[in-house]
């Protein structure tokens, strides 16, 4: 009997442990490949915006109990609902974004994509001058992408080039390792340079991705990013040769040469 108990008990055993392994890595909530969310608004009179923002043109409103299929994400929810939290959605056959807090989703709200980003603010507080709000600032940021030179040809240099995002005055080109890591190459320009020898040599791909930022000073942490991230391209990186090490020696450095002694000749 209790060896009956013993396989019994290792059989549920192992039945456990392939359902764990069987479940996708990752955020159990998050929305899988293909899966519409949704979303049911919970005030009458929801406003509708054409950005992730206040600041942004108003175009219409939602009742309470409608439908909604929900496209992406602004922010992020911690504590509180902040202001800061947005969800795209399709409205009357276009994107638009309706303010987090005035709709109920299938899912968790962090669970959802990111598509969106708030609108940079100045010292005043104010959504800058520069910036067109009757419509979805980063909507305008599309154009081509290029790259010129090559690492693997002996290229000290990469120049990358990427569209320009009106309103934006610095382009950061982040270039992510093969191990993850990141190193920022900054511009004013639509132009940036990647220099080799600012790059770790590691084996693989290198991905360039450009994000626009705005700021009214110089000091990095001033910088506003405007829009997510997009991916400009690839490279490969040659890995650097390897120098010959001099010889060790016990107490360091190389031994200085002793003179030959000759012994003096016997006297009878």
């Amino acid at each position: 009997m209790r060896r009956a108990v013993i396989i019994l008990i290792c059989a549920l055993s192992l039945v456990i442990a392939s359902a764990v392994l069987a479940q996708p890595p990752g955020d159990p909530d998050a929305a899988r490949p293909g899966e519409i969310i949704t979303g049911l608004v919970e005030f009458d009179g929801a406003r509708v915006y054409v950005g992730p923002d206040f600041a942004y043109d108003i175009i219409g409103q939602l009742q309470k109990d409608t439908s909604v299929v929900v496209l992406g994400r602004s922010g992020d929810f911690y504590y509180a609902w902040t202001g800061s939290q947005w969800l795209q959605i399709r409205y009357e056959g276009q994107n638009a974004w309706v303010y987090a807090r005035l709709i109920r989703t299938s899912i968790p709200f962090n669970s959802i994509p990111p598509t969106g980003r708030p609108l940079p603010r100045n010292r005043n507080g104010r959504v800058p001058d520069a910036f067109n709000l009757s419509d979805d600032v980063c909507n305008t940021w599309r154009g081509e992408f290029s790259q010129s030179g090559s690492f693997m040809d002996g290229d000290a240099v990469i120049t990358v080039t990427y569209p320009e995002l009106p309103g934006a005055n610095i382009y950061s080109v982040i270039v992510i390792q093969p191990s993850g890591d990141r190193t920022a190459f900054d511009s004013t320009t639509t132009t940036a340079e990647i220099l080799l020898r600012r790059l770790p040599r590691q084996e693989g791909t290198y991905t360039w991705r450009v994000a626009p930022y705005w700021s009214n000073g110089t000091e990095r942490y001033n910088w506003q990013q405007i829009c997510l991230l997009q991916t400009g391209g690839t490279f490969t990186v040659p890995v650097a040769p390897t120098t010959p090490r001099p010889p060790r020696y016990r107490y360091g450095g190389p031994r200085t040469p002793q003179p030959t002694l000759t012994p003096a000749p016997l006297v009878p």
